[in-house]
């Protein structure tokens, strides 16, 4: 194999390890974050509804990941951005995905829910 060569897959191999790394850190869960909680029963009438939110993870540069493992970041981020609506629960959590195109392709993951602030 040319040097041209190796030089070429080593770089493709180092920026693909990089970008996986930099898009890994977007679903680490936020101080603010851990506070929220999913429920499946309604919050009670005390409980002020914000709206709804959505947690995404992109396919893009993930890496090899299952659906699960997508799913998971997005969770993550549906918390992160229920806390930044300031809520500390999240009800009625769903798997948004479209389903996958295969499983060797997984499509985005996401994830919907209401958010609530109760006290």
């Amino acid at each position: 194999m040319s040097i041209k060569k190796l030089l070429f897959i080593s770089v493709a191999i180092s920026t693909s390890l990089l970008l996986n790394a930099c898009s890994n850190s977007k679903y680490e869960l936020t101080s603010a974050g851990r506070q929220v909680q999913f429920v499946d029963t309604k919050p009670s009438a005390t409980c002020q509804l914000l709206g709804k939110a959505e947690g995404r993870r992109s396919t893009l540069f993930s890496g090899l990941k299952t659906h699960s493992e997508l799913i998971r970041d997005a969770a993550n981020d549906l918390l992160n951005n229920a806390a930044a609506m300031g809520g500390n629960v999240i009800y009625d959590a769903q798997d948004a995905s479209v389903k996958y195109l295969s499983d060797v392709a997984p499509t985005d993951a996401v994830m919907v829910g209401e958010v609530y602030r109760c006290k």
